[in-house]
């Protein structure tokens, strides 16, 4: 386990290495220009001098393989470069944004969590009744309905019409529970789904027939020996979704204002300041990458049976 673990680790590597070449060269070679963006948002007239030093300064007038090698050299040190609009350490910068993302991923994944399994539970349970169609009819919107739209909809009636909630992220914890809900809704409504399909599965088996004939109780049929033997695709899911709430930060932060990685993200995409959006793909190949490791971690836990190669 200890070897298929390290192993798993040091795949990270190429993976991010791939990862940060690809941002890199697009962002050069798509015919973006930082130059200018950051002359317009300074006053400042062009020139063709100003322009000339401008490029020397952010080191653009260099070969790409070359201003790779050096981007890649500082980044092994800890150094992700400087801001072109701001003139800061993007590291510096990005981890003072970090702890307000960290808190509204957490709040969405703890939602998805504590909502999609029992009303999948729910669902299966209460197959073909009115319960189970009014949360499917729930789930179907959800997955049909864009997180940022969803996000207005909660201002216009939470913010505007019953002013219970602030509409722009103050630090406070209520200016969280919007941006949670707005992130985590689509992914409670898929995973509520995927819970209900697995169980009915589950509950489809030959073992279960058996626990029904013991007379077992009904609530350890259900969570013992159906919920259980379910759980190996919901893990897989809520694996993937964590890497999907931290992309989700991105229009989320924009709208409610909430100053995290996602709104200074989005700040530098429009301004082209590439290396802040190259960060900001590293981190998050990083965090897609791992939870993808520790999805696999789990299952082996959860089902003896799943070998991994190199786990013995």
């Amino acid at each position: 386990m200890i070897s298929y673990i390290i192993k798993r680790l040091l795949s990270l590597i190429p993976i991010l290495f791939v990862a940060s070449f690809t941002i890199f060269a697009f962002l050069r070679l798509g015919g973006t220009d930082p130059i200018t963006q950051f002359l317009l948002n300074s006053h400042i007239p062009q020139t063709p001098q100003l322009i000339t030093e401008l490029t020397e300064q952010f080191g653009l007038d260099k070969p790409l393989l070359e201003q790779y090698a050096i981007w890649l050299s500082a980044v092994a040190h800890g150094d992700f470069g400087t801001s072109y609009m701001s003139g800061r350490s993007v590291g510096v910068e990005f981890f003072y944004y970090l702890p307000n993302t960290l808190i509204l991923v957490a709040l969405g994944f703890l939602l998805t969590l504590l909502l999609s399994i029992p009303l999948g539970i729910l669902s299966a349970v209460y197959e073909g009744k009115w319960l189970d169609k009014a949360l499917q009819i729930l789930c179907l919107i959800g997955v049909s309905v864009p997180n940022f739209w969803l996000a207005l909809l909660l201002i216009a009636f939470f913010c505007i019409s019953l002013q219970w909630l602030p509409a722009v992220g103050d630090g406070s914890f209520s200016s969280f529970i919007l941006p949670s809900i707005s992130i985590a809704f689509m992914s409670i409504c898929i995973n509520a789904r995927l819970v209900r399909a697995n169980m009915l599965h589950a509950r489809s088996q030959y073992h279960i027939l058996y626990a029904n004939l013991r007379n077992l109780p009904r609530y350890k049929i259900i969570t013992k020996h159906i919920l259980y033997n379910a759980l190996i695709p919901i893990v897989t899911a809520f694996g993937m979704h964590i890497g999907e709430l931290v992309g989700g930060c991105l229009l989320i932060e924009s709208i409610f204002a909430l100053p995290g990685i996602g709104l200074y993200s989005i700040q530098a995409i429009a301004n082209h300041d590439y290396p802040i959006i190259q960060c900001f793909v590293l981190v998050l190949c990083g965090i897609f990458t791992l939870c993808n490791i520790l999805t696999d971690i789990l299952y082996a836990f959860l089902d003896p049976r799943i070998s991994l190669k190199g786990a013995r």
